[in-house]
């Protein structure tokens, strides 16, 4: 049984799966087993994994498309590695990746979901480092996160391609929750993330991608199936950071909602939320008619090109 069961969702993603698999099969820990789970591909992204000749490769088909959710938990179900650690078939490892995980695995065995830094990767500048919510002091270092939900409120402190859990919590078959098509990973960092402790390691070593074509998380949200937040809401009746975290995310997709006119699934979302742990710049940006929304994120977008990272935190 390999320590790793690495799972890569693929749909179309013939320009970047092999750079992906690449820097998995560079790992420094080569103790894996590689499941690419295929969701019903139409380009050549099947062609070029097949070319790629390595035993620990695993080529799994969906029988039709199925969405990313239902893609990775089939990954899942077939993994035999006792830690999951997913990858997303556009975004990179860096060499030590799996290294930090076991050892976060070794170091903290209290721990069951394990996670690294990560930077933003554009092709048209450099890469950017997201601002977290946790000291710079801390940087280099590897602890056991004393609150998830508070040190991800600027950004997510891991992304969906720098995290891994212990199989064994995997008790469900719906790990990810196959209905949501917008914000998978918000559900899934709710849910685990109020149950088991975390560990991180406080170092970039994987590389997210943010200007893929047809990418979904560029797409709009209005046709979207997105977390139901209010569904947790009694749980963070006992956990305040998990309260300004849903409300958060209620402010992050109703700026969304206003941006695609959405008025409806916007009011819709505001319904629970505190304003309370809102920022005054958020508070003031949610108030905002719609022009204002689009000028500022024409100017986010100006300045990004630029290298200059603007958020309302």
């Amino acid at each position: 049984m390999p320590l790793f069961s690495v799972i890569i969702p693929l749909y179309n993603k013939e320009n970047y799966i092999q750079q992906t698999i690449e820097s998995v099969l560079q790992q420094t820990v080569a103790d894996f087993e590689l499941l690419v789970v295929n969701d019903a591909s139409t380009d050549k992204s099947v062609s070029v994994v097949s070319q790629i000749l390595d035993p620990r490769i695993k080529l799994i088909e969906n029988s039709k498309n199925l969405g990313l959710s239902a893609t990775r938990n089939h990954g899942i179900t077939n993994a035999s590695g006792e830690i999951i650690a997913l990858l997303d078939a556009d975004d990179l490892w860096l060499p030590t990746f799996l290294e930090a995980i076991k050892n976060l695995h070794e170091t903290f065995p209290e721990a069951s979901v394990y996670g690294t830094d990560y930077a933003e990767m554009y092709e048209s500048q450099e890469d950017l480092s997201p601002k977290k919510n946790i000291p710079i002091s801390r940087k280099g270092t590897s602890f056991l996160m004393p609150d998830f939900f508070e040190a991800s409120m600027f950004q997510p402190i891991f992304s969906q391609s720098s995290v891994a859990f212990k199989k064994e919590i995997c008790k469900e078959k719906t790990v990810f929750n196959p209905e949501i098509t917008f914000a998978e990973d918000i559900d899934f960092y709710i849910n685990y993330g109020s149950k088991y402790k975390i560990a991180y390691q406080y170092e970039m070593l994987s590389k997210v991608r943010f200007d893929v074509p047809n990418q979904m998380s560029r797409a709009g949200i209005a046709s979207k199936v997105l977390p139901d937040l209010d569904s947790y809401e009694t749980l963070a009746k006992e956990n305040p950071s998990l309260k300004k975290y849903l409300d958060l995310y209620r402010y992050i997709f109703a700026s969304m909602y206003t941006f695609e006119n959405a008025i409806p699934q916007r009011n819709a979302m505001l319904k629970q939320l505190d304003y309370n742990n809102l920022t005054f710049k958020q508070r003031l940006l949610l108030k905002s008619p719609r022009f204002v929304i689009l000028l500022l994120k024409k100017v986010k977008g100006f300045l990004l090109k630029r290298n200059v990272r603007v958020t309302s935190f």
